[in-house]
């Protein structure tokens, strides 16, 4: 049997370099083919980050400076969780990652990532939305507790459980950043329904998307965007060098 760990943070902003982590919630699993996941272990727990909290966060959170305060994450619970797991799940792994990664007792621990966002393709699977609690809801159930780490972690579990396959398969495959650069400006809105995206320092339109993938990409860019001359740019990405 496999075993796989769903982890999820909140913390008190987005910069994981001065930033702290406020909670954790933790969901260990395992899976054998053919057959669904089951939970093995499970913990939560919050942490006092010795500051008060934005009038955002906890808005967003629900937390309270009171509720936080003298708390302490257990890191020994979760680093035995995180040392017997072969992967590593989160709903924007990059963000959770980025925070985790931080702590001594999981800095030497490396471990093989997989993100529900981007490893799972909701889009042919007719979702207009990744965001964790539209895709809940798109799937006939309400996460009550948003933004709560146990919460969000029982959420992505169930989410993920029947396309458990899809995702460890996707997330060993390298990734193609999709530029589309020059391209036409009256492309613009076809290029937005496409889920593409506009960055203002490179000023182009981009998509990420998985190698297996990137052909239709690229025949979508020739066809409607270039008419039959292809000017795009690629970035391979390894989503779990780190």
């Amino acid at each position: 049997m496999d075993i796989g760990l769903i982890v999820d943070v909140e913390t008190t902003g987005l910069d994981s370099n001065k930033d702290k982590i406020i909670e954790v919630g933790a969901i260990q699993f395992g899976w054998q083919q053919d057959e669904p996941p089951t939970i093995l272990a499970m913990y939560g727990g919050l942490q006092d980050p010795q500051e008060a909290l934005t009038p955002e966060i906890s808005k967003l959170t629900g937390l309270r400076d009171f509720a936080l305060r003298g708390q302490k994450i257990n890191w020994e619970i979760l680093q035995t969780m995180w040392a017997q797991s072969s992967l590593i799940v989160a709903h924007n792994a990059q963000f959770d990652r980025s925070f985790l990664h931080q702590r001594p007792e999981l800095a030497e621990l490396r471990k093989h990532w997989a993100c529900s966002v981007r490893h799972i393709d909701w889009d042919s699977k007719g979702y207009s939305s990744r965001k964790l609690q539209y895709l809940a809801a798109d799937h006939g159930f309400i996460n009550s507790f948003a933004h709560r780490a146990m919460f969000d972690c029982a959420t992505t579990f169930r989410l993920v459980s029947p396309h458990l396959a899809e995702l460890v398969k996707s997330s060993y495959e390298p990734e193609i950043k999709i530029i589309a650069v020059a391209s036409p400006f009256e492309s613009k809105d076809i290029l937005k329904e496409r889920k593409y995206r506009w960055d203002t320092e490179i000023r182009a339109w981009h998509k990420t998307v998985s190698e297996s993938t990137a052909s239709a990409e690229r025949d979508f860019l020739s066809t409607h965007v270039y008419k039959g001359k292809s000017k795009h740019l690629e970035e391979v990405i390894y989503f779990n060098l780190s």
